[in-house]
């Protein structure tokens, strides 16, 4: 039976991770990374059966090469703790033939993150095993109307209840303070904030997200084999919920080794069907 699974997480300099290497692991291919000098080859990975970009308005069509797309998200994303993409893995349901597996991850990306601003990078990954996934690649910026990196965030004023701006004010005066710029005089001090350009990393998002991936599954799905993002807490099913397993646990499994916490799905997956 269909089972769901969407998980949302950052890919960020900070840890050491780079948004080419995962690239070229979503789409098995060979790409390098200017960044470390570095080229990553996963063209001998047989798992993935497609991959494709998708991009959206204002972008730059040289972007549908993704070893320029990623590099050019390295080059904008210049702090060293930066944050460069997110990912988004999905489990397909084993239901769907190769087509429909395509057909519903593309409605999905488009329709909640490239018509959106975003580009979408992604790939299916099927070991034969019966658990077919798909790991979707997506930026955290959009452009502008000229084909540039728009901003993250901008910087506004704070306004007051009558919508007139906030003065600075120093503490030893009482007085709104002032600064002194070359050549333009004193200029006074209003009281900002820094606000994002997006609401994509509202954790709002992710809920819609998850249920968005429900959605577009269950347009293909019988009554029978519908799946729910809810936990099974939420839906007050009497069934055992999977634990978590990480990326270590998968590479494990993916190597060909055995996880217990893989194992330990397994196991809840066989009782919840029975």
């Amino acid at each position: 039976m269909a089972i769901y699974h969407c998980s949302i997480r950052i890919i960020g300099r900070s840890k050491g991770r780079s948004a080419v290497a995962y690239a070229a692991y979503c789409s098995g291919t060979k790409l390098y990374d200017k960044e470390v000098r570095k080229t990553y080859n996963y063209t001998g990975q047989n798992s993935v059966v497609h991959s494709e970009i998708n991009l959206p308005q204002n972008a730059p069509s040289e972007f549908y090469d993704r070893e320029k797309l990623w590099n050019a998200v390295h080059e904008i994303e210049t702090r060293s703790d930066a944050q460069l993409a997110r990912e988004v893995e999905v489990a397909l349901p084993r239901e769907f033939i190769r087509q429909e597996q395509i057909d519903t991850v593309r409605e999905y990306v488009m329709n909640n993150f490239v018509h959106k601003g975003m580009c979408a990078d992604w790939g299916i990954h099927d070991k034969g095993d019966g658990n077919p996934y798909a790991h979707i690649l997506l930026t955290l910026r959009g452009f502008k109307p000229n084909g540039e990196w728009a901003s993250k965030s901008k910087t506004i004023y704070v306004l007051d209840e009558n919508g007139e701006k906030i003065p600075v004010i120093d503490p030893e005066t009482g007085e709104q303070k002032l600064r002194i710029r070359n050549g333009k005089g004193a200029e006074k001090l209003w009281q900002q904030k820094t606000i994002s350009t997006s609401d994509w990393n509202d954790r709002s998002k992710v809920e819609e997200w998850r249920a968005a991936w429900a959605r577009e599954c269950n347009k293909r799905l019988d009554q029978q084999h519908q799946i729910d993002h809810r936990s099974y807490d939420r839906q007050e099913v009497d069934k055992a919920s999977t634990i978590h397993e990480g990326h270590v646990a998968r590479k494990m499994e993916r190597e060909g080794q055995v996880s217990d916490r893989c194992e330990i799905n397994r196991e809840i997956r066989e009782l919840n069907e029975q």
